[in-house]
């Protein structure tokens, strides 16, 4: 029950994640002529299906890139030279990321409107 728990959390969070990602970008649109959202995750978390329609419903590309540990993604965070907009890590792996400073928060500001 526990991992049903946190399996429903992490796919809620990828799904806040997109909606405020993709809600900052309609605001902002036009600044940076980058229409991609770099997205660093579990292989076969996200259904194709869905990324197409968020690419199709934003008109910003979705390049995904997948990791099967989360060992590998910190590894390869870590030696740098990556650049992801979006990464899902599991809930231990956060704290650890959080202490090697590993995580930066854009300046995103979450709305009701967004939520």
């Amino acid at each position: 029950m526990k991992r049903l728990i946190s399996i429903a959390v992490a796919i809620l969070a990828v799904c806040l994640g997109l909606a405020v990602w993709s809600q900052d970008l309609q605001k902002s649109q036009g600044n940076t002529g980058d229409n991609t959202l770099n997205l660093f995750n579990w292989g076969d978390y996200i259904d194709p299906a869905l990324i197409s329609k968020f690419e199709k419903q934003t008109g910003y590309h979705v390049n995904q890139e997948t990791f099967d540990s989360n060992e590998a993604m910190f590894t390869k965070i870590q030696q740098g030279g990556t650049s992801y907009d979006l990464t899902v890590p599991s809930d231990y792996m956060i704290e650890k990321m959080k202490r090697a400073h590993l995580l930066a928060v854009g300046p995103v500001k979450l709305t009701d409107e967004i939520i």
